[in-house]
């Protein structure tokens, strides 16, 4: 959840610009319940993506003939959402800010099971990839289901330029470093990265350390069980610096180091280009070309190949950002929704629409519109393993991304000290 405000705060900011809902304004309305026989969902989608959920809701309506009213909160969400729900004035559902938000809720006695309203994990689980519903559960308990994601197993290049130089997209780490060599050689820049926003190198790590360590040990070290001075986590890191160091980024370490997220798009995809590639998640793609350079062809100017693997490694284990919801009231209709959005028919409203990836593998890629879109979807569904955002599972306090901007300048990262603040803020919030 976290990665979307962070995103849009700069130079996006129009895609969360003020829109109608579904019902009308909501104006004062937006802080009371839902009348008699309508349902209340809130989230903080607005733009297309406010548009792309409505269109979920109508189909919703259409199926079962429950009313429901999106109200978006657009800032100060997660205070806002927690005080309604402490106030007794709680939405029927809401997207979750956090995983870490979610298990405080679920401590407080304030978040429902899902088993509640008749969504059992066994009889939905062959829906998803395996990991998804992980995500939403707490001490065993499916508490919210992921209602859109973004693979971070996408690492975005420019295809004429890889035909141009003679490259394959890279299967192998070991190949995507030689990749990055042989443009360096070329007197090319292989590499932007905006490093000034520390969450993309917290991306970097993860997709690295699932691959490297694999899902049990990533799913230890992101819930405390595993030590962050664990030799696995420093391998991880140095295997980060083969690609982000000083001879292969924009700019250098300084420089990427002070260049955020947006920027380091544009010094890859716009109209003067400094870097031949870039990292992240997804939703890259349909910023670049809706945003940085709509000049741009898919297949010619961008695409993106699957983050690649390790020697002997499984290939097609990812990390996934995305948004949950949970239910907090027992009224008429809450049942029906939680589901709906649970369903292949769910899905498929969602696959066709196109502005996001549904979480549901039964859904046919072929669905989307876009071809960027599907190769996405593909990859989610085929999936042997799906792992959520791990800095996004941390608990509230340590600062992820603060060290490993401290790593990449060529320093040994504070493992040890990071440790302790990380089982502190477990110790602070397991209580």
């Amino acid at each position: 959840m976290k990665r979307l405000p962070k995103l849009l705060a700069g130079a996006f900011t129009t895609v969360l610009f003020l829109s109608s809902c579904a019902a009308g304004d909501v104006g004062k309305d937006q802080q009371d319940a839902g009348k008699d026989g309508q349902i209340v969902v809130t989230a903080v989608w607005g733009g297309a993506e406010q548009k792309a959920f409505e269109n979920l809701l109508r189909a919703f309506t259409a199926k079962t003939g429950v009313d429901v009213r999106y109200e978006p909160q657009r800032s100060d969400y997660a205070t806002v959402l927690r005080t309604r729900i402490a106030g007794g004035n709680a939405p029927d559902v809401a997207v979750i800010p956090g995983i870490g938000y979610l298990r405080g809720l679920v401590r407080d006695g304030l978040a429902k099971p899902l088993k509640n309203y008749g969504v059992e994990r066994a009889a939905i689980e062959g829906n998803y990839p395996p990991g998804i519903l992980d995500v939403g559960t707490v001490d065993s308990e499916l508490y919210a289901v992921m209602l859109k994601l973004n693979s971070k197993a996408t690492v975005w290049y420019k295809p004429e330029s890889f035909r141009a130089d003679g490259f394959q997209p890279p299967r192998t780490f070991a190949d995507l470093v030689s990749v990055t060599k042989a443009y360096k050689a070329k007197g090319k820049i292989p590499w932007a990265v905006g490093a000034k926003d520390g969450w993309t190198l917290t991306d970097w790590f993860e997709m690295v350390y699932l691959r490297q360590a694999g899902p049990g040990k990533y799913d230890d070290l992101f819930s405390g069980k595993l030590p962050w001075t664990d030799p696995s986590v420093s391998r991880a890191i140095d295997t980060v610096k083969q690609i982000i160091n000083e001879e292969h980024v924009a700019g250098g370490i300084n420089g990427a180091l002070g260049t955020g997220f947006v920027d380091a798009m544009g010094q890859t995809f716009g109209g003067k280009p400094a870097a031949e590639m870039f990292y992240e998640g997804g939703f890259v793609g349909p910023l670049v070309l809706e945003q940085v350079n709509p000049q741009l062809s898919v297949g010619k100017g961008i695409d993106f190949f699957p983050f690649p693997g390790f020697d002997g490694g499984d290939a097609t284990q990812i990390v996934v950002g995305g948004d949950l919801a949970a239910a907090f009231t027992d009224k008429p209709g809450v049942k029906e929704f939680l589901q709906f959005i649970t369903s292949p028919e769910s899905g498929d409203v969602v696959a066709k629409d196109g502005t996001f990836v549904t979480p549901l593998k039964t859904v046919d890629p072929g669905s989307y519109p876009s071809a960027l879109t599907k190769k996405e979807a593909q990859q989610v569904a085929s999936a042997s393993a799906v792992r959520y955002d791990g800095s996004d599972l941390l608990p509230a306090g340590p600062d992820f991304g603060a060290l490993l901007q401290t790593a990449i300048k060529g320093g040994n990262p504070p493992l040890a000290q990071f440790q302790e603040q990380v089982a502190d803020a477990w110790n602070d919030e397991r209580g």
